[in-house]
């Protein structure tokens, strides 16, 4: 015990520096992915809708559906608004299989995706921690 608190002893002010590096190591690889995603947009999303930008928000890199035709409010209120919503958080693992988002899988970034309306109100919001992409629960869909 005394030999591993010698050899450690000096390593412990290069904690916070450790620390540090891997948040800037993530703040670079969200940029990128962000830059490489943003040069593909706006781009079709599913029927109506377009994925039309990209952002990061602290750890988050968050993509925004925008239905043109939509209403927010209205579809908040519609039946079957919890299934239309599980059905987006399971169809986000399909983002992990972008070589853009690659790089995030070993990180604390989360992938977002941001549904709203033609006045930019919020339809809903789903989140997937990037480093879940490697285990999808068996009803994920996955992009091949």
């Amino acid at each position: 015990m005394k030999i591993l608190r010698q050899h450690a002893a000096p390593l412990v002010p290069l904690i916070p520096l450790l620390v540090l590096a891997g948040c800037v190591g993530t703040q670079d690889r969200l940029q990128e992915a962000k830059a490489k995603i943003a040069a593909t947009l706006p781009a079709p999303y599913f029927e109506d809708l377009v994925t039309e930008s990209v952002d990061v928000d602290g750890k988050r890199l968050v993509l925004r559906v925008r239905s043109p035709a939509g209403d927010a409010v209205k579809t908040r209120e519609a039946a079957g608004f919890g299934v239309l919503k599980q059905s987006e958080q399971r169809a986000l693992y399909d983002l992990c299989a972008l070589p853009e988002i690659v790089p995030l899988i070993d990180s604390d970034a989360i992938l977002v995706r941001r549904f709203i309306d033609r006045n930019d109100a919020l339809f809903f919001e789903v989140q997937l921690p990037a480093r879940e992409c490697t285990s999808p629960p068996a009803d994920a869909s996955v992009s091949s």
